[in-house]
């Protein structure tokens, strides 16, 4: 049930051409920050009970936001996860396919890397469909990306190029 509030309560998406807020969690001792955004793609079933989001994180390089990854949340996808997958295809044709790096948990968290090259194809090209592979339960899902979704990673990184976005330290 809190699973599905949170999926309920993430459908209040909203992009906005103005300064958005990067929040920074700072808990580690070594001072470095996980940054992530509030924003995030919605993919799910009809009636909003199953399904992901995802949204990129992001690191401070040299004073500088670089997307790094990208954070999902599942909801009915099974229980517990680990070693998860994600796939998404973009407009042309092409796939960025994604194993997680985070270890076992039962929040439905997945964390994912992606290189320099996966960053550029989500600059350049939209996202038409998504998929989510738990890897412990094997579990999955996939549907269409929402039309207005399918250019987020687009608009994200011209704004973070843009200086638009603001890092917040929680």
């Amino acid at each position: 049930m809190k699973k599905t509030l949170v999926l309920i309560a993430s459908l209040a998406f909203r992009y906005s051409t103005n300064a958005q807020t990067i929040l920074g969690d700072c808990t580690d001792l070594s001072g470095d920050c996980l940054y992530y955004v509030q924003d995030n793609v919605i993919v799910s079933n009809a009636d909003k009970k199953k399904g992901f989001t995802f949204s990129p994180s992001v690191n401070m390089k040299n004073g500088q936001l670089v997307c790094t990854g990208i954070i999902a949340q599942m909801v009915n996808i099974g229980s517990c996860c680990e070693k998860n997958s994600l796939i998404l295809l973009l407009d042309d044709g092409s796939k960025i396919m994604l194993k997680s790096w985070n270890k076992f948990n039962c929040e439905g968290d997945a964390y994912f890397s992606l290189t320099k090259d996966e960053v550029q194809l989500l600059r350049e090209h939209k996202m038409v469909k998504a998929q989510l592979q738990n890897g412990y339960s094997y579990e999955s899902f996939q549907n269409d990306i929402p039309v207005k979704n399918q250019d987020y990673f687009i608009r994200f990184l011209q704004d973070v190029d843009a200086n638009k976005y603001t890092p917040v330290k929680d």
